[in-house]
């Protein structure tokens, strides 16, 4: 793929990694006859998606590779379509392999800008694709599916891809907050070949600038942040924050003044008068 020197370019960005591919069981013949078929098995899928290999920048990652598909690829078949069909590439390479040989996948799938040099790809939202791949919720997921395939995507392609799919029901992918090194923001993982049950609730979560509801009572005081959900923050970020009340609760009537250790105050209400202050005449 060309240089593009200084600027960066808007491309789809597909990951994909074989799950315990240095377990002890996988000697050296293994891991190439592992690589051999994982080559071919997402040509297959990306074929089957309408895209064409000679078009895609790849790369080689030992245990995995990633692929930047061109923007004049529309995203939606790399998720309603690849996903399913690299699911049946991979029985397919699994039903012909030596046990050691036989793989289960994790996928990422996320869109952003990428520079390309002689050396390779690199970007921001390159390595955050690859944060999403190593997130341990995604890990959890194929290890507890039955599959072959575990895939996750990021809020933005859930949001303007998945949400609009016309063949792929957006209720069987689960929302997680995704955190790998100073990498944190919500994603949504999905199993392609053993999917969730469908549940429109986790469709509408609160948005992520919306404090979660706090309620508390005058013997305990609010001492950190609501706990709604988290949205993307780098190391060094300000996070959210939260007021921290210290003191005790005064007053009676129609309001209250809550004093704090600085002996600053603030008043609720109707602050009651003030205390008469005794007279000293001269």
């Amino acid at each position: 793929m060309a240089d593009t020197g200084r600027h960066a370019v808007h491309r789809t960005m597909i990951l994909v990694d074989v799950e315990r591919f240095s377990a002890p069981g996988r000697t050296l013949h293994h891991q190439l006859d592992t690589r051999a078929g994982l080559y071919v098995v997402v040509a297959e899928a990306l074929a089957a998606a309408g895209v064409s290999w000679e078009d895609c920048h790849h790369e080689d990652r030992g245990d995995g590779l990633f692929l930047l598909v061109p923007p004049e690829y529309p995203k939606a078949p790399l998720v309603e379509v690849l996903p399913e069909a690299l699911a049946r590439a991979v029985r397919g390479h699994n039903h012909t392999s030596h046990d050691s040989a036989r793989v289960r996948l994790r996928l990422a799938v996320h869109a952003g800008e990428v520079a390309l040099d002689p050396q390779g790809a690199t970007s921001t939202a390159l390595t955050d694709a690859f944060r999403l791949l190593d997130t341990a919720p995604l890990k959890d997921a194929l290890a507890n599916s039955p599959g072959v395939l575990a895939m996750i995507v990021s809020r933005l392609v859930f949001d303007d891809v998945v949400r609009h799919c016309a063949t792929l029901d957006p209720a069987t992918f689960r929302p997680i907050q995704a955190m790998a090194k100073e990498f944190q923001d919500l994603a949504w993982i999905a199993l392609p070949d053993h999917p969730y049950p469908p549940d429109s609730s986790v469709l509408t979560p609160r948005p992520p600038d919306t404090p979660a509801p706090q309620t508390a009572s005058a013997s305990h005081a609010a001492t950190g942040p609501a706990a709604g959900p988290e949205t993307h923050t780098r190391h060094g970020d300000p996070g959210p924050r939260g007021v921290h009340i210290a003191g005790d609760v005064h007053g009676s009537g129609p309001g209250i003044t809550i004093g704090a250790a600085t002996g600053d105050h603030l008043t609720i209400g109707t602050p009651p008068p003030p205390a008469q202050q005794p007279h000293h005449p001269r």
